[in-house]
Order: C-alpha cells, then structure tokens, then sequence
C-alpha cells in the first residue's frame, strides 16, 4: 500500500510540473478552445503510453543502454522543439477559438502536435525505466508495471486536460488587457525555443 501512495505522489509531482507537454495543452485552450485543450491532452498521454508499453516489454532498456539511439531520439525531440518553437509564432489576428478551429479544419493538430512532443521526449523513458520498478512491488509481473504505467497516464492526463480547459478559461481574461493579449502568443515558441536549446546543450556537453 506504501508502495501505490509513493507512485501516486510521485505521478502527482511530476504531471503537475510545468513543461512543453502542460504548456501545448494551455496553449491549445487559450489559442482554438477547450475541445483543442483535450485533444492535446489525448495526444501527449498517447506519447507516454507509448514507453509505458515500452517499459513493460523492455525496449526502453534496451533505448537507454544504447548510446546511439538514445542521442538519435534527443536529436529528434530538439528538432520537433524547434518545429513547435515555428509553428507557435503568431501570424495574424484571425480568431482561433473554437469556432476558428472548425473552421480551420485542424481539429487534428493539437492531438498529433502532443503525441510527437510527448513520444520524442527520452526523459520520460528515463522515469518509467529508473522509477517505475522502484515503486512496483518486488516481483511484480508485466500486468502490474502496466497498471502503474496506465495510473500514470490517468493521472497525466487529468492533469493535462485541466490545463487545457484552464487555458480556454484564461482566453477572455487576455482580451481585456492589451499588453498581455500582445505578450501572451510569444510565450509558447519563446519556451519552445529555450527547451530545444538547453536540450542541445545536453547533447553536446
């Protein structure tokens, strides 16, 4: 029983933790709505998901103790930073809200945005494979690191859609206050920008 509390304060602490995975889902609430801010939500626990199977089977071992696909997936988050970082910037005032996004026709966006933000991320890899079993009863079989990792999702992805229907709450509030409507759009590729270079240094140092 210990065990299970200790992982659900744990999940708790490192999904409440603001990063680019909260942050796509408050952007994409604020910028095409709430129905936005769920799908980003979907998409970022869809990449978890991915390593939580990964850690069950074993291949994020196998990631970990190869230095050369461990760099090729760092790489690959760095580069889809700077993807996000481009795409955030802001490029006219047409209104993005719920409406807009239908009108768009790229509902899709946020959910595939959220996946590849999420599944190009080797530090969650790291945590499934280095916490994860500390926190699973000794002897634990592969339905229970599954059970652990699907709480983990559960948990991430609560966490995650509240950001995202907060971020939709926080859209009017912007409007009335010009210089925060102005700051606000570059908040998202500034915070991009700096992940994928601080990622960079990681790599290179």
């Amino acid at each position: 029983m210990s065990q299970v509390l200790a992982f659900i304060a744990v999940a708790l602490v490192v999904n409440l933790t603001p990063g680019p995975a909260m942050l796509h889902c408050v952007a994409s609430g604020v910028s095409r709505g709430p129905r936005a801010g769920v799908r980003a939500a979907l998409g970022v626990e869809l990449g978890v998901f991915v390593y939580v199977v990964a850690t069950v089977t074993g291949l994020a071992a196998l990631l970990v103790s190869a230095p050369t696909a461990y760099t090729t997936v760092q790489l690959i988050g760095i580069c889809f930073l700077t993807y996000m970082a481009w795409t955030s910037v802001p490029r006219g005032t047409q209104d993005e809200g719920e409406d807009g996004a239908t009108q768009q026709g790229s509902g899709s966006r946020p959910f595939v945005k959220g996946f590849l933000l999420n599944v190009s991320n080797p530090k969650i890899a790291l945590f499934f494979l280095t916490i994860l079993p500390q926190l699973v009863p000794s002897g634990a079989g592969s339905w229970q690191l599954l059970a652990f990792g699907l709480a983990f999702n559960l948990s991430g992805f609560t966490v995650n859609t509240l950001a995202g229907l907060l971020g939709h709450q926080l859209a009017p509030a912007t409007d009335r206050f010009s210089p925060v409507r102005g700051v606000l759009p570059w908040i998202p590729p500034a915070v991009f920008l700096l992940l994928a270079a601080a990622a960079l240094w990681s790599v290179v140092t």
